[in-house]
């Protein structure tokens, strides 16, 4: 049957434990240090309530490891299984899922026939405090400690959650939103036409957008789509619909301009510091249906790249990568589809 909770109040030093079980009173077999900042005191349990007393920490490690694994996986392989999520959806099943394996550790095992304790017979409530299960362990202890026996208050009830078992939470808050945006790539939609369109994928009506005829860096939307095979429609502003079969790459940037044959779009690529001295280079975007994967991560749209001042050995410079626009007509030669 479970014992009535003792608290005593130990001297900081000279500490000497009983030699009996601290859970069941049965001769003491090995032992379990207990320990709370500075504080440390050697428990000592029979073998059988030594495996309940280790059962703890066992338990929390499990549920935190447990937490950990199912953040991550839920929220790689969530959007994949669920595409059409949207992202406060996607990051309240992550999250849930999560604190999953931490729910049992709310519920306190049944103590044995015999015992005083579930899982651990004794535990610092303070650094000067120990709580003990067992009331004839609590009376030895005190007598050859010194300390008083004391009854116990609230705050004696033995743990149940440490902040580590929070990990797996925390991880799925970080790792949700970095999962769902990866499996959701960007794509950079422009309306070239005269009047308004409307975009929608897989049937599913996704933005309104205002025409934009010249190059310029607010033009256009940026969309999170769902990775995969996509079915793009695009309806004109006199009705015409016009369907587009893409693939959405994880991680990927994409540029999508329906309705823009006349129109060219390519990389221009720009070294600065030491490696100035290659100049601007121009690279032609491949694609069909006026979607485009883009190759490379673009550091700005639709404007060139500040002028590069000319080599400078004493810095290691770098290149940039700008999205341009034009007519076909006046974009540089090679860009053409």
């Amino acid at each position: 049957m479970p014992g009535a909770l003792r608290v005593v109040k130990l001297d900081p030093v000279g500490l000497a434990t009983p030699d009996f079980c601290a859970c069941c009173s049965a001769p003491a077999a090995t032992s379990r240090a207990e320990r709370l900042a500075a504080r440390e005191l050697v428990v000592p349990y029979c073998v059988r309530c030594l495996r309940h007393a280790s059962a703890a920490g066992t338990r929390n490690l499990a549920a935190a490891v447990g937490s950990c694994l199912l953040a991550v996986t839920l929220a790689l392989a969530l959007p994949l299984a669920w595409p059409s999520a949207p992202f406060w959806a996607h990051f309240a099943v992550v999250v849930t899922g999560a604190c999953l394996p931490l729910i049992p550790r709310a519920f306190r095992p049944r103590v044995e026939p015999g015992h005083t304790a579930a899982e651990r017979a004794a535990w610092w409530v303070s650094e000067g405090e120990l709580c003990c299960t067992n009331p004839r362990f609590a009376e030895a202890l005190a007598a050859q400690s010194g300390g008083p026996v004391a009854e116990p208050t609230r705050r004696a009830k033995e743990p149940r959650f440490f902040a580590w078992l929070v990990a797996g939470p925390m991880v799925a808050a970080v790792g949700a939103p970095s999962g769902w945006m990866f499996h959701h790539p960007l794509v950079r939609v422009l309306n070239l036409t005269p009047g308004r369109i409307t975009i929608s994928i897989d049937g599913r009506k996704v933005a309104e957008i205002e025409p934009s005829s010249t190059e310029n860096p607010t033009a256009g939307v940026e969309l999170r789509l769902p990775t995969g095979d996509r079915l793009l429609s695009t309806v004109l502003a006199d009705g015409e619909a016009v369907e587009t079969r893409v693939t959405l790459r994880s991680g990927a940037a994409h540029l999508f301009a329906p309705n823009s044959a006349d129109q060219c779009f390519w990389l221009e690529e720009t070294g600065y510091g030491r490696q100035a001295s290659r100049g601007t280079t121009v690279h032609a975007l491949a694609g069909q249906g006026r979607f485009w994967v883009l190759p490379r991560k673009v550091d700005t749209w639709f404007a060139p790249n500040p002028p590069a001042s000319g080599p400078d050995q004493r810095s290691s410079g770098g290149r940039l990568v700008a999205l341009r626009q034009a007519p076909c007509a006046r974009a540089p030669r090679g860009t053409a589809p």
